[in-house]
């Protein structure tokens, strides 16, 4: 597994201190506060719904960002576990689990996403629901799991994540994340699972962060096309309050409709 990929250090994964993330102005909701939706019928809520939703995956990415180091750590100590106390298969059946918890992230990251652009996925089966603004009524999916879904949202040729995260090698960098979130999940339990070792983790971590990245810059696009369509240039008091206060990132510790 090699190194975290270099977008790490910069732009988005740089995390609350890069010049992006000073330059988003709303603040974000209390811990217990839900988002706003996007498809509010406020034009201004509609817009500061997407610049919350943004802020929060900026928050994620930072997240990512911490976790790919200690992923990386981990994939080290499989290769010689024995020096930090651990048997091969104990060390390899943790990097397992660390990876599915490094998935949530990646799956959490997309919601937020999709979110941005008013698209929203049942907790269980049936509904994908997205608001009709790329030529088309809400899509009804297939009865798959809620993981499924969050994945199959992005295959909509018409929706604006298509193009960085619904095709090519990254979309199959996140199909292919997601199996062995389901392969892996149970690592500790006793069940055989496929050893890591069969996998290019580096290229499927890579694909993955760099889509986030490219999704990002549109994400980023649309929030600042809303910003200025409905004529909410923030003052420098507004600028002020902005800044996210610690209790902030509670939310992202709260229990997650992802993680079932």
């Amino acid at each position: 597994m090699a190194k975290p990929p270099h977008g790490l250090s910069s732009s988005v994964w740089a995390g609350a201190s890069s010049q992006r993330a000073q330059s988003q102005p709303p603040p974000l909701p209390a811990a217990s506060e839900e988002l706003p939706s996007p498809s509010s019928s406020s034009p201004r809520a509609r817009a500061l719904a997407r610049v919350q939703a943004l802020r929060r995956f900026e928050q994620v990415c930072v997240r990512l960002r911490w976790k790919s180091i200690d992923l990386q750590n981990a994939y080290d100590r499989t290769n010689a576990p024995q020096p930090f106390g651990f048997a091969a298969q104990d060390a390899e059946n943790n990097f397992k689990v660390d990876f599915h918890e490094f998935y949530v992230k990646i799956e959490q990251a997309v919601v937020l996403l999709l979110r941005l652009f008013g698209t929203t996925i049942a907790k269980a089966s049936s509904t994908i629901a997205s608001k009709p603004q790329y030529g088309a009524t809400p899509s009804v999916a297939a009865a798959h799991a809620y993981h499924h879904n969050v994945l199959k949202a992005l295959d909509d040729d018409r929706h604006p994540l298509h193009e960085p995260l619904g095709k090519g090698s990254v979309n199959q960098a996140l199909w292919k994340a997601k199996e062995l979130r389901n392969k892996w999940k149970s690592a500790t339990e006793g069940r055989d699972s496929p050893s890591l070792r069969m996998y290019d983790l580096s290229w499927i971590i890579n694909q993955a962060l760099e889509g986030l990245e490219a999704a990002y810059a549109v994400a980023s696009a649309r929030v600042t096309e809303d910003l200025n369509q409905d004529d909410l240039a923030m003052t420098g008091d507004e600028r002020h309050e902005a800044v996210v206060a610690d209790d902030e990132w509670e939310w992202m510790v709260e229990p997650m409709d992802w993680e079932s």
